[in-house]
């Protein structure tokens, strides 16, 4: 009977805790565009030439609807890249469509000229979670933290 006592006091205290959790951290967006502009982040990145490391910029423009279309640009810091055409680089360019969904922070990205797509999540206005993968010859799998870029 003791122990049924003592059930209800962590029950307060975990809706207490819960109450004054950090609130930093979006889980929905009833305006989407509060996401366009320009994110940045260091990474590590996997793909048929070996492991890289680079610096990718992602530029994105949101509408009120859940569109996005950008663009995805990365440099290599180290490591090997290429291209859509499979040549070797030391930069590049990838156009980029994708769909919003406002009740989770869940978008995806469609690279235009090859066949990789981006998984990623809104943390808050200033912080993304993004997976990119590439399936195919030209093998591409990475994770990266992205942080907003003052304007």
């Amino acid at each position: 009977m003791k122990a049924k006592y003592m059930l209800v006091p962590a029950a307060v205290l975990a809706c207490l805790l819960a109450s004054c959790a950090d609130k930093s951290t979006v889980t929905s967006f009833s305006d989407p565009t509060v996401l366009s502009g320009t994110w940045a982040a260091n990474s590590t990145t996997l793909n048929s030439r070996g492991s890289n490391e680079t610096e990718k910029i992602l530029m994105l423009e949101f509408t009120e609807q859940g569109t996005i279309t950008g663009t995805a640009n990365w440099s290599l810091r180290a490591g090997e890249g290429g291209d859509h055409l499979d040549t070797e680089v030391n930069a590049d360019t990838e156009y980029l469509i994708g769909s919003f969904n406002q009740h989770d922070g869940v978008f995806f990205l469609a690279e235009t000229e090859e066949n990789g797509f981006w998984q990623c999540r809104a943390i808050t206005k200033d912080l993304l979670h993004c997976h990119k993968v590439q399936p195919g010859p030209k093998y591409v799998s990475t994770f990266v933290i992205f942080e907003r870029k003052p304007r």
